[in-house]
């Protein structure tokens, strides 16, 4: 998906703003720092499996109090309460409430360490986290992706969700929701501001690259169940198409109950495709790896002390001999990299597409005191033959592109060649690849 699609407009703002806009801050740092002083308790992580989006190889420590750092001279508290004295006596406005002074600092303060995964999740965005692992929610049926340029895109609908019949795009830009402007949100603050019961209506801002202003599409929600695996034959019957839309809880149990009806029509070869798949849990990556892998180590997990934790296949899988081709593109990240290393590795089966995303850290999710979620980069992991792949992603075996032309015209040449390998084992004709300079590591 082309990433350079129009950019929201930046917020305007004068001298006073800005002035207001600092102090706001400098006052949020300083409540932040009276919170992590007096101590915030650290919940456990999710008890439904280590998400790969946070998933712990290692135990971690966790303090009752929080004080423990209190005098290391780190910050200077006697500073940040000067400034919070001078605020409230002495600024023209009505400071906000306490709990969003503290969601500003805290978010402040884990944004300053330049990792774009480490983040603070507010409550009311916390708990939606949770229920996408389930797959089921109330919404239009879409999925969103920040650009590069900071705006919130609509990346895919679903076949007979609202949006699609309602007329949104893929490349969408959303301006707004229900009026809220959402230039400066997240795509999970934004997916928070689109949700809503079944039956209620949300009216969506877009711009379209090839419309020349702003429009409004309003859509009725309704109960959304995410389609996890897609599955077909082609290639005359002889192929088995799988696709996998993400690693949330049922993942390997539909993908198993599918491929066990396809294998028994004896097709030639398997696709997996998980071009686009953002990742999900750990566990599920291991599962999904199971099916298709011998025993063996699938994934090495290492944390900043140098401590390593490997996990393993076994030798049960439905799909373990089959020939195999994998689909990737820059879309697929984390567990979705994850399962795509380790059949490279072993040579289980053949990548086509384009590199992966790049995303080899792993983040733990914990839940805060006031219902909030910190989700920390405590790991790095590495492929079975100890490959990273932070910020590079990982290569394919064969270089394929599929165009925006490709798209619009229904043409899926990745498909393709992944059809013609399994058939006639000839290796597909390399097609141009932009060069796209590597993400920097966090």
């Amino acid at each position: 998906m082309d990433a350079s699609q129009p950019q929201p407009q930046p917020i305007q703002s004068g001298k006073g703003n800005t002035i207001r806009n600092v102090m706001l801050a400098m006052a949020g740092v300083f409540i932040a720092v009276l919170i992590f002083i007096v101590g915030l308790t650290v919940g456990a992580a999710a008890a439904n499996g280590f998400r790969f989006t946070g998933s712990s190889a290692f135990p971690v420590v966790e303090s009752a109090t929080g004080t423990e750092n209190s005098s290391t001279g780190s910050i200077n508290v006697t500073l940040m309460n000067d400034i919070i004295r001078r605020l409230r006596s002495q600024w023209y406005g009505e400071i906000p409430s306490d709990d969003k002074l503290t969601d500003g600092a805290l978010r402040g303060l884990v944004s300053s360490l330049g990792d774009p995964y480490t983040s603070y999740v507010e409550p009311k965005y916390a708990q939606m986290l949770e229920q996408d692992m389930t797959s089921k929610f109330e919404g239009i049926g879409a999925t969103l992706r920040q650009t590069s340029g900071g705006a919130v895109q609509i990346l895919r609908t679903f076949e007979n969700s609202p949006a699609s019949k309602g007329g949104v795009l893929p490349g969408d830009i959303i301006d707004a929701v229900d009026g809220t402007k959402v230039t400066g949100l997240s795509t999970v603050e934004v997916a928070a501001l689109v949700r809503g019961t079944k039956g209620t209506t949300v009216t969506l801002t877009l711009r379209r690259a090839e419309k020349p202003k702003a429009f409004d599409l309003t859509l009725v929600r309704d109960q959304i169940v995410i389609p996890l695996v897609t599955t077909k034959t082609i290639g005359n019957g002889k192929i088995a198409y799988i696709s996998l839309f993400d690693f949330s809880q049922e993942a390997s149990t539909q993908l198993n109950t599918r491929l066990q009806t396809l294998l028994k029509q004896n097709p030639k070869g398997v696709i997996l495709d998980l071009r686009d798949n953002p990742g999900g849990l750990l566990s599920q990556a291991v599962d999904v790896g199971d099916t298709f892998l011998k025993e063996g180590v699938f994934i090495i997990e290492r944390d900043n002390k140098g401590n390593e934790k490997r996990d393993y296949t076994t030798d049960k899988g439905i799909a373990q001999d089959i020939p195999l081709v994998v689909l990737v593109n820059s879309g697929s990240a984390s567990a979705a990299e994850i399962v795509a290393g380790a059949i490279q590795d072993y040579g289980r089966g053949k990548l086509i597409g384009e590199t992966t995303y790049g995303k080899g850290s792993v983040q733990l999710p914990q839940m805060l005191s006031n219902g909030g979620q910190l989700r920390i980069t405590i790991q790095r992991w590495y492929t079975p033959k100890n490959r990273g792949i932070h910020g590079t992603g990982i290569t394919p075996d064969f270089m394929v592109t599929r165009t925006t032309a490709d798209e619009q015209a229904n043409r899926d040449p990745q498909l393709d060649a992944a059809v013609n390998y399994l058939l006639s084992g000839k290796a597909p004709a390399a097609t141009p690849i932009p060069t796209v300079p590597a993400t920097a590591a966090p």
